[in-house]
């Protein structure tokens, strides 16, 4: 029994690394190669015409909702928060705003969730502002 334990507990951080992992790589690629509607072209043009370095703040925590439910949760967040082009594909979440790519990640771990934030963009003030409210929402 102890070792089904002990291998579980692996089982889960390999799945959770690795869930962290494909979303950072995602959303540095996203921010790079960003795809944005008419109205947020000029912005992110603006955005990185002092060529500084992205910001990338992030956040994680257990949920008691499903992962349905965060997914949903996580859309009208960034919703609410103006996002533009927020775009939900399954139980990944992510949207634009002044410049900066916003996404949230939610993961079905038995009847609760772990939700991954995480945001990117040139001005670390609000960088780190939009990923505190976004994370005090969750």
């Amino acid at each position: 029994m102890n070792i089904f334990i002990t291998h579980s507990k692996e089982i889960i951080i390999a799945i959770i690394v690795g869930v962290i992992i494909a979303i950072v790589s995602t959303l540095i690629l996203d921010f790079i190669y960003a795809e944005t509607g008419p109205d947020e072209t000029i912005i992110f043009a603006e955005a990185n015409k002092d060529n500084s370095v992205p910001q990338l703040w992030s956040h994680h925590k257990l949920l008691e909702i499903s992962a349905g439910e965060c997914s949903n949760n996580a859309q009208s967040i960034l919703n609410t928060l103006g996002f533009k082009s927020v775009v939900k594909n399954e139980l990944y979440v992510y949207g634009n705003l002044k410049g900066n790519r916003a996404t949230i990640k939610c993961v079905a771990i038995a009847n609760n969730s772990f939700v991954y934030t995480a945001v990117a963009g040139a001005n670390v003030k609000l960088v780190e502002k939009l990923r505190n409210e976004i994370s005090w929402k969750l």
